[in-house]
């Protein structure tokens, strides 16, 4: 019965996302143009069929366990009249004894009912009972310590030391064996092709995962004190990292309240609030809304405005700017602006490295890492080349120098690898020296 249940809630479930992309002002390009909406409503029709078939079977299935059920009772009940009768008109039993018995017989059967009732309800509370403790054990397996040893003041770099780690249910390692270093006033790029583990590395830097294998050290200056992320407080670990992942959340709140959101543990700051928007190149946008920087960043509210992608990517920029953090960690973080505005996002970020922060770049632009300090291309989980991009550019076989030159070659000016001693090669966005 507990899987029925969970069937058809799942189902209920499944319905209910489809309500909500239906419904939703984002998805109605693709609702419309693309024949979406078709899909969805067929799927919509498919999934409640499917409930309307099994809301059916178990009404089928309950009214035949109640059907047996009554019967039996039916056949107990007539079976203990009919002895009471016969012991009645034996003279056996007293008529007034008889009557109590009646009664007895029927609260006796009421109370029955209740009980079967009860203990059945029991079962099913039961059923939930059990999810909620595996939940709590799970949750409580895996919750981030409260406690830990303070990291040192300051920090000066992280260094990742022949890490390894596997994702819970899956055998292949999603990295191993990988040595990285990111220093403060540096700009670390992570480049390879997707699913090379980029993404992973990162996530082991800012502290969200634990490696399996390896450690993760947080440095202070000239390694004289370093702790790993193990056993540091986690608390701080966070403190000292800023995030702008590839699929941020887009809260449905205010302007002001998606850049503070950075920082939630602190109260919110209009000043630095504007001046992050102002540094993402945002902030002449909101403040020409019609309701400024209370406008709702959703189109479904009053005061809601509709944000293009470019636009909530830059909203995002100026989120991580806002949070000040040492550590900065960018995903893919120019793949929806336009060139001009690629530029100006890459320069802030190597800003941002000259004021004394340690940036990790993830990008497929390769453009962008020709200016990084140190470069890493992961290949299936290792770290196959590393060095600065003359460094790498100076390999003719190098992956790193293949991926340069194939994306310089769709600009109609091949990239030439940079040899020792020589020029670098001009880069294929910006037309100007690497």
């Amino acid at each position: 019965m507990s899987t029925c249940r969970s069937s058809t809630g799942s189902t209920t479930a499944g319905i209910s996302s489809l309500l909500g992309f239906l419904t939703r002002p984002h998805a109605q390009g693709e609702i419309r143009v693309h024949a979406a909406g078709k899909k969805l409503l067929a799927s919509y029709e498919e999934m409640s069929h499917q409930t309307e078939g099994e809301q059916r079977r178990l009404a089928r299935a309950q009214a035949f366990t109640e059907l047996v059920a009554g019967g039996l009772a039916g056949i107990a009940s007539l079976a203990c009249y009919g002895v009471l009768w016969w012991l009645l008109a034996d003279g056996v039993l007293p008529l007034a004894v008889g009557g109590t018995a009646v009664l007895a017989i029927r609260a006796s059967t009421a109370r029955l009912t209740s009980l079967v009732q009860q203990v059945n309800r029991l079962y099913e509370e039961l059923l939930f009972l059990t999810d909620t403790e595996d939940a709590i054990a799970l949750a409580t397996e895996n919750a981030i310590p409260t406690t830990g040893a303070p990291l040192p003041d300051p920090v000066d770099e992280i260094r990742v030391d022949h890490v390894s780690y596997t994702y819970p249910g899956t055998d292949t390692p999603a990295l191993r064996n990988v040595t990285v270093r990111v220093a403060r006033g540096q700009v670390t790029a992570l480049v390879g092709a997707n699913g090379s583990g980029k993404t992973t590395l990162t996530k082991l830097l800012s502290g969200l995962l634990l490696p399996t294998d390896g450690h993760v050290w947080w440095q202070g200056q000239e390694g004289t004190h370093r702790v790993d992320v193990r056993e540091a407080a986690r608390a701080d670990v966070f403190g000292q990292v800023g995030l702008l992942a590839q699929d941020f959340p887009r809260w449905e709140m205010t302007a002001a309240a998606n850049v503070a959101i950075g920082a939630g543990d602190r109260p919110r700051d209009m000043g630095r609030v504007k001046s992050a928007a102002r540094a993402a190149g945002i902030h002449q946008l909101i403040e020409n809304l019609q309701h400024g920087w209370n406008s709702i960043v959703n189109k479904g509210y009053e005061r809601g405005v509709q944000l293009s992608g470019g636009q909530w990517q830059k909203l995002g920029t100026a989120r991580s700017l806002y949070r000040n953090a040492p550590f900065l960690l960018v995903d893919e973080p120019t793949s929806a602006l336009d060139p001009h505005a690629e530029i100006a996002a890459f320069e802030s970020l190597w800003s941002l490295a000259g004021e004394g922060r340690a940036v990790v770049l993830v990008t497929h632009r390769l453009a962008a890492t020709a200016h990084a300090d140190r470069i890493y291309v992961l290949d299936q989980g290792r770290v196959i080349e590393e060095g600065t991009h003359e460094q790498l550019m100076a390999r003719p076989d190098g992956i790193y120098q293949g991926m340069f030159t194939a994306q310089a070659a769709q600009y109609g000016a091949p990239a030439i690898p940079v040899q020792p001693g020589h020029a670098p090669a001009p880069n294929p966005v910006t037309g100007g020296p690497h």
